[in-house]
């Protein structure tokens, strides 16, 4: 009811409270930017408390893993300057790019190394060699921790050779994982293997029995997450010489298994990926090979299941007279395959990104181009998980 606190004034309106049912306020919640989520915490200590509940952050996660954006690791191949990470986002299809800041208080050596992007967690080498040290953030809620240094050192009687590794979501014992997998020199021409794992839950690396063996893992490529496993490239061994196959490290019990892939493999580049939660292969032409045997085409194999329970290799994509400027660098959303394209531009090496669905072979360019400039690309959620 409205009074009147005199003759000739304005109205004076009772103030009345609506209150939403704690269901409703969670649903709103739940849909909105990590950003407004993290400005809310100040206003109310209740809403505070809702999001930082571990069942408002897997149903936050849940909402954003519909809409992935792309994680772009950029840096000048020989020069080391002109790097950075980007953030590519397409709500509307109008592609927005966005420079990320790295929140780490020291000064590194070298520009930051992207292991993996999980959920939200964005796992970071920042060691100037052998991945000998990590950082974990998180570019919605700015957080950064730095993880203890790893168990397995480079010494001067034992001295590493390479190092490949992998972050993923295990979802078994609920925990993020980050895997190490340390090669040293050997006697022989084989190396000697040794792997550790970081548990994000427990804090603590370890170092596991469970080897792989008849394979040497392929570089410059790290594992990727398909089905809670992480999955590296490799060249076989014995058994499977001249073939390349696959290592598979099953995050839940820890073990390794190899993964034979097609023939075609055989004369081309392989990168891993994940396309509709499957493991799938990208098979593209060397720049050049030694024996002659260069392949100029593109394929795209899928594994998938079978109705005799057995996983076999099926061919999506085949494109002949591929062009060897065209390097695929991962996948968008599990659906569409991110391709960087070099190509010459007013003499100097211009490189262009582009996305190519498998199933109508449709092409679209991304608004970056950048100079003689390498890649590493991720699929990227907002979420709330913490790096802790």
């Amino acid at each position: 009811m409205n009074s009147w606190s005199g003759s000739g004034r304005r109205p004076r309106i009772m103030a009345s409270s609506l209150s939403l049912p704690q269901n409703t306020i969670t649903d709103i919640l739940s849909r909105l930017p990590v950003k407004s989520l993290t400005r809310f915490k100040s206003v109310s200590k209740n809403w505070a408390d809702l999001t930082s509940a571990p069942a408002f952050i897997a149903a936050h996660l849940r909402r954003s893993s519909t809409d992935p954006s792309l994680l772009i690791r950029r840096y000048h191949s020989q020069s080391g300057w002109d790097y950075g990470i980007w953030l590519i986002t397409n709500p509307t299809l109008s592609y927005a790019t966005q420079l990320l800041r790295i929140p780490l208080e020291e000064s590194l050596p070298l520009f930051p190394k992207i292991v993996g992007s999980v959920d939200g967690l964005v796992c970071l080498d920042i060691s100037p060699c052998y991945a000998s040290d990590f950082a974990m953030w998180n570019p919605g809620t700015k957080q950064i921790k730095r993880l203890p240094l790893p168990l397995i050192t480079s010494s001067r009687d034992n001295p590493i050779w390479m190092v490949f590794h992998g972050f993923g979501f295990d979802s078994f014992n609920n925990d993020y994982k980050l895997v190490r997998i340390v090669s040293f020199r050997g006697n022989d021409a084989s190396p000697f293997l040794r792997v550790e794992v970081y548990s994000l839950r427990e804090a603590v690396w370890k170092e596991i029995e469970e080897r792989f063996e008849l394979a040497l893992l392929c570089g410059g490529q790290d594992g990727v997450v398909v089905d809670g496993s992480l999955n590296w490239a490799a060249i076989g061994l014995q058994g499977f010489a001249d073939r390349k196959v696959v290592i598979s490290f099953d995050m839940g019990r820890e073990v390794f298994k190899t993964i034979p892939l097609p023939p075609v493999t055989r004369y081309g580049n392989v990168k891993v990926v994940s396309y509709m939660g499957l493991l799938a292969v990208a098979v593209y032409p060397l720049v050049f090979a030694a024996n002659g045997n260069n392949m100029n085409r593109f394929e795209f194999w899928v594994q998938s299941d079978c109705e005799d329970g057995m996983k076999r290799w099926s061919n999506m994509v085949v494109v002949e007279n591929f062009s060897k400027s065209l390097v695929p660098v991962g996948t968008w959303g599990d659906r569409e395959l991110v391709f960087k394209h070099v190509g010459v531009r007013d003499r100097e090496n211009q490189s262009s990104l582009f996305l190519f669905d498998p199933v109508d072979h449709t092409t679209k360019r991304l608004p970056v181009d950048f100079v003689d400039i390498c890649f590493q690309g991720f699929s990227y959620v907002e979420s709330l998980v913490s790096v802790s």
